[in-house]
């Protein structure tokens, strides 16, 4: 940081080029730690002081050779504090925190250089703008920033090594590219030490069925959204990583409400959709309406309780279908020529969300699908009242709070009906 200082005050560099230079040297030094450091107390009382140092300096106007940029970022405040969760994640495993670390360290670095120096192919992320070339860089330097110290440091085939450094370096390209103002110094990190240590506990033959899952999910899904403009680049890669986290952390019955209401939005997209619609949905937008579903997931995915968890995944899903049908597509054109109310967008919804794994399970509960077709019924009606009632609220593409919030009563409601004994779990184990 002192050279970064000096360098800033006596030299006059690009604020980009100090901040790199403090972002590149402080993660070298702590690849020492997991040799040096047994216990992450010691970590955490050298992160503490410097992440408050760092939004002292943000808020106060010193130290510009970290805060001189012109674009918004929380990025060093994240830098010390998910140093210290990577390395209370990963004791004993010192392969797995120097290959996060590195990620950090190197990759985002050099990303950020040569794509603002040599970028031409350039694609907007919400407000920021990144470039393809920096992208592909972060894609190399992330392989290799986990391939060797998997490979040097570990008892691991050679080709689990060299796949699983492959899709994890994809996954977290994707995140970097998606994330903003500085969000990935901390995603990222903690992306790799979790994604990297359940990857490299499968066999040879799951690692490779995975790498083909994420090249087929990019492929079908960028084919799509090039063809119909429903999303823009960054819109685009959170609903390829959101599929393939339901394909990786749940299975394909996971993953096939989120197809089939996928290609239900484009159809109905393609048909209702004026031309001012052509921009696509932005990152924000795909994140904040996911979450409540995905949350569902995880939770499925950490206490392995897929039965219970099935159900308030599918409710919440055809929540966020209904909203974003209801006031994405059909409210903008032509829907009195349609003749849907809110309703019918529900029930369409349901559908779109419930139609998959009935058919692909066939033993879904009936009391199970009536509550989740009545939980999306009424928080659309719920969500349309709202928007009567409160004219000036965004009525367009907007993902508003009421939506986010609505989303996760529609499965909360499920899971509260389960617990009453209401209606049963809808186990998806294929059958």
């Amino acid at each position: 940081m002192a050279i970064a200082e000096l360098w800033r005050r006596f030299g006059h560099p690009k604020p980009e080029h100090t901040r790199k230079l403090v972002h590149l040297g402080g993660g070298v030094a702590c690849l020492f730690f997991p040799f040096l450091v047994s216990s992450p107390w010691v970590v955490l009382a050298l992160a503490l002081p410097l992440t408050l140092l760092f939004v002292a300096g943000s808020r106060f106007g010193f130290l510009k050779s970290l805060h001189g940029v012109t674009r918004r970022s929380r990025g060093a405040e994240y830098y010390p504090l998910s140093v210290f969760l990577v390395f209370l994640m990963t004791q004993g495993r010192p392969w797995l925190y120097l290959s996060a670390v590195l990620v950090l360290a190197v990759g985002d670095a050099f990303a950020a250089l040569i794509g603002s120096r040599y970028g031409v192919v350039r694609y907007e992320v919400e407000d920021e703008k990144k470039s393809l070339e920096g992208s592909l860089v972060f894609l190399v330097i992330a392989f290799l920033a986990i391939h060797l110290p998997t490979l040097l440091l570990t008892d691991l085939p050679r080709p689990v090594c060299v796949l699983a450094a492959l899709l994890v370096a994809a996954l977290v390209t994707g995140f970097e590219a998606i994330s903003l103002e500085g969000a990935d110094n901390l995603f990222i990190p903690l992306a790799v030490a979790v994604i990297l240590g359940k990857i490299t506990t499968k066999p040879l033959s799951e690692v490779v069925f995975q790498n083909l899952s994420l090249l087929v999910m990019c492929l079908g899904i960028g084919l799509a959204v090039w063809r119909f403009r429903s999303f823009n680049v960054g819109g685009a890669i959170t609903f390829i990583l959101f599929a393939y986290g339901t394909w990786s952390l749940g299975s394909w019955i996971w993953t096939l409400p989120v197809l089939v209401g996928f290609a239900g939005y484009l159809a109905a997209r393609w048909r209702f959709a004026p031309p001012e619609y052509g921009s696509g949905l932005k990152v924000r937008i795909i994140a904040r309406a996911l979450l409540p579903p995905f949350t569902m997931l995880l939770l499925a995915n950490s206490l392995r309780r897929d039965e219970t968890f099935f159900a308030p995944y599918l409710a919440a899903s055809a929540a966020v279908l209904a909203f974003s049908l209801d006031n994405g597509v059909f409210r903008i054109e032509r829907r009195r020529s349609w003749g849907l109310g809110a309703l019918g967008i529900a029930l369409l919804g349901t559908v779109l969300a419930v139609l998959g794994p009935w058919i692909a399970t066939r033993h879904a509960p009936p009391e199970t699908l009536v509550a989740i077709l009545a939980t999306a019924g009424v928080v659309t009606l719920i969500n349309t009242a709202i928007e009567r009632r409160y004219p000036e609220l965004p009525r367009s593409r907007d993902w508003t709070a009421w939506r986010f919030l609505l989303s996760f009563v529609a499965a909360g409601a499920l899971l509260g009906l389960q617990a009453l004994g209401i209606t049963p779990p809808w186990d998806p184990g294929w059958r």
